[in-house]
């Protein structure tokens, strides 16, 4: 309405997973509904916000959704975990619902590099930088992040909106091929075909200031150099979920291609869940901003 002030969520983001998940629960669990939790036997029963104790995996909900065309629909919002809605490290969550894998099952390694080629393209982000959308770090650092994304199929056009960080990209599924050469932009060029029920997405042409973010414990990131190849797999198993899994090929970088483990999304179940938006900024809280700096500059 006009003459309200607007409504903005502000986060400092890139300074780790604490501070990410922190700026995602104040922003956005705590619109939601009240459940309890009992930390341990003789403590005080405490109220946890959205009742995140009680959350548990979904059931597969039957088989998946199809097209048209006879492929399957992808469309839907989907949380990067398997309970169907926002979910927080900051809460008694279980983690067969909070994590997107289990590592014991789908192990997640850490990219091999090439002899000399870790500390020329693996680096840490500035302090306070916010995440750079793009492709592949906008999927893979929802482990973190835990923002949902919106995809819309049509028989000619995948459409992939993300929450956090803002993202969204045209994936045409029309039998375009790459150009000759590309343009580098942050989320590079793509090309889609259909393997059985499986949407196979190749991307080159990525802008070597995007960030790859990806394996286990890796909060860092490295680099790619221009002939960086990556093949991106949605595969929607049934209605209620979808896996996704990403292989990395750099020849320049890379000793060998480095692949995700395959990721669980699961369908929003709330009827009523909308799309938010989450806009990232590192100077609303500037006095606050400079004790977490100088903080750090102190090893606290």
């Amino acid at each position: 309405m006009r003459g309200m002030k607007p409504r903005f969520r502000y986060c400092v983001a890139s300074a780790g997973v604490v501070l990410a998940a922190l700026c995602m629960v104040f922003t956005l669990a705590f619109a939601q509904g009240q459940g309890s939790y009992r930390p341990g036997p003789g403590k005080t029963t405490v109220p946890v916000v959205g009742g995140f104790d009680q959350v548990h995996p979904l059931p597969p909900g039957g088989p998946a959704p199809r097209m048209a065309d006879g492929h399957v629909d992808l469309t839907g919002r989907w949380y990067p975990n398997s309970a169907g809605r926002m979910l927080q490290f900051a809460y008694p969550v279980d983690p067969a619902a909070l994590n997107q894998f289990d590592a014991k099952v789908t192990p997640e390694g850490l990219p091999s590099f090439k002899p000399g080629m870790e500390a020329k393209y693996k680096r840490p982000v500035p302090y306070g930088n916010c995440d750079q959308a793009g492709t592949p770090s906008t999927n893979l650092e929802q482990g973190a992040q835990h923002a949902p994304m919106e995809l819309i199929d049509t028989p000619g056009r995948l459409v992939m909106l993300y929450e956090y960080p803002l993202d969204v990209r045209m994936i045409y599924l029309n039998g375009r091929q790459h150009p000759k050469d590309p343009d580098p932009t942050f989320n590079g060029d793509s090309v889609a075909h259909w393997e059985g029920d499986t949407l196979v997405i190749e991307v080159i042409a990525v802008d070597e200031r995007m960030r790859n973010f990806g394996g286990e414990g890796d909060t860092v990131g490295w680099y790619p150099s221009a002939q960086e190849h990556i093949v991106e797999r949605i595969a929607r198993t049934s209605k209620n979920y979808l896996t996704y899994q990403i292989t990395i090929e750099d020849p320049v970088v890379l000793a060998k291609p480095w692949k995700s483990a395959p990721r669980t999304w699961s369908l929003a179940q709330d009827p009523h869940d909308e799309w938010g938006e989450v806009f990232c900024t590192h100077n609303e809280e500037p006095e606050e901003y400079k004790k977490i700096t100088d903080a750090k500059q102190k090893g606290q």
